[in-house]
């Protein structure tokens, strides 16, 4: 049971640090966006 549980906890750390890495690549395209639209204003 606790091999289990220790398994099913790295599971859920590894998605935890793949949603953060994903949240931050989307921050840092809209902030590029932002900077690059209001660079060139068009």
């Amino acid at each position: 049971m606790t091999c289990f549980h220790f398994f099913f906890l790295v599971i859920i750390w590894q998605f935890d640090t793949a949603s953060e890495i994903y949240v931050g690549i989307r921050i840092v395209k809209i902030m590029a966006i932002n900077l690059l639209t209001s660079i060139n204003p068009s």
